[in-house]
């Protein structure tokens, strides 16, 4: 009878394994490394751990995450593109902007008080389609860099945008043929130009360029070495990992697949989800009998040290398409993801996710210190209703995970060497 004696090993290995646990002690503790002040919002032991829910009832992240500081605007009723925070007034605060399809705003959340500053409509035959901020002349003074398309002829109608002080946004330049983007890792940014499509069905011409604005005009550089088919708004670059490798990090076009490669551009990791989907687009000047219109432009990669632990993360949304990937001129969203990844071991592996972003898809995000209070909030604008003309009007919201991170400001970063 062999079936005893293999009953009697299992029971005790099982023993072994689970006696430990049964007198009270806890299992060996996973290594760290993050700084050793920082905690997770919303995921850590919460200061007052007590719950009125039934002790029977776990606990879950979601919950957490519910009880945790989160702001949220008014709703918005305009289709929301993107946004950015930063100083755009050299006070030393950070200002909050963002766009709409044809305006952009500028708020300050500071003591509390979330305060609109100024505002500026786009040319009537221009169209939004990103925004950044960017100190274009190194004064420690931000502005704002708006990329737009022409709905006539379907080419770049960007702008650059200065805030006076007065609640005035001026121009600096118009009319520029050109995409704008900003790109880097936390700390060390680049401007980047694209020009637009000047063939039928093309949106993109030539490379990527590093570039500078100086007299109300963008001028070109060296090329930004890049993998074939990727554009200016599907990329960035950084350093990633305890080793800092420095990678790319794409959203492949079509598939949307997460992409990391290496500057020589082989492949080092590529996901089987599609990620980064947003409903702005490029609008294409038709090619032949092609039935595809339009391009659409993946949401922000943002490449930051969350935790400070001297390691870069990814930052990136995965939003939720409703209905089918066929149709290849339309798309809508019903709810998202804003994901974090840590890279380890040749891959990136889940650091945190937000809670649903119902009921919308994310549009654009930032990781800064949006209310002024010194720690690093995630702040995300969402689409909620993109509006179709007379039937519907659009609607939006931006709401902000406050203090994502708390570390004290004299704290040095966790040691990442191995030990």
């Amino acid at each position: 009878m062999k079936f005893p004696i293999i009953y009697s090993l299992v029971f005790l290995l099982a023993l072994v394994f689970a006696v430990p646990f049964a007198w009270g002690e806890d299992p060996p503790p996973i290594e760290q490394r993050r700084h050793p002040d920082y905690t997770i919002l919303g995921l850590d032991d919460l200061v007052n751990p007590q719950t009125p829910l039934n002790p029977n009832f776990v606990i879950s992240p979601e919950a957490r995450i519910a009880e945790a500081s989160i702001w949220r605007s008014s709703y918005i009723p305009e289709r929301l593109v993107g946004l950015d925070v930063g100083d755009v007034d050299k006070d030393g605060k950070n200002e909050m902007v963002y766009l709409t399809l044809h305006n952009v705003y500028l708020y300050r959340f500071d003591n509390g008080e979330y305060t609109q500053l100024a505002n500026f409509s786009l040319p009537k035959n221009a169209r939004g389609i990103a925004i950044d901020l960017y100190d274009t002349n190194g004064d420690a003074k931000k502005e704002i860099l708006v990329s737009a398309e022409n709905d006539d002829n379907h080419s770049a109608n960007s702008l650059v945008l200065s805030y006076t002080g007065d609640r005035t946004l001026t121009a600096l330049g118009t009319s520029l043929p050109y995409y704008l983007r900003v790109v880097g890792q936390e700390g060390s940014r680049v401007m980047v130009a694209q020009r637009s499509g000047t063939s039928p069905g093309s949106s993109f011409d030539g490379p990527v360029h590093y570039a500078s604005f100086e007299n109300g005009r963008i001028s070109l550089s060296a090329i930004f070495e890049l993998p074939f088919q990727v554009n200016i708004y599907n990329f960035n670059v950084g350093e990633l990992g305890r080793e800092r490798m420095r990678l790319t990090t794409i959203i492949k076009f079509p598939t949307e697949h997460l992409l990391l490669t290496e500057f020589s551009g082989e492949k080092v990791w590529e996901s089987h989800d599609e990620y980064g989907g947003a409903i702005n687009y490029i609008e294409l000047t038709p090619y032949g009998d092609s039935s595809r219109s339009v391009e659409y432009i993946p949401t922000r990669i943002i490449i930051a040290d969350i935790d400070q632990d001297g390691s870069n993360e990814l930052i990136v949304a995965k939003n939720n398409q409703s209905g089918t990937r066929v149709f290849r001129n339309l798309r809508t969203f019903n709810s998202g993801i804003i994901e974090a990844r840590k890279f380890v071991n040749l891959s990136l592996i889940p650091f945190f996710t937000s809670s649903n972003l119902l009921p919308g898809a994310a549009v654009d995000y930032q990781l800064a210190d949006f209310d002024n209070n010194g720690s690093k909030d995630l702040i995300v604008g969402i689409l909620i209703e993109p509006g179709s003309g007379m039937l519907q009007d659009a609607r939006s919201i931006i709401f902000s995970y406050n203090n994502l991170y708390n570390v004290e400001p004299t704290a040095t970063p966790a040691s990442t060497s191995d030990e």
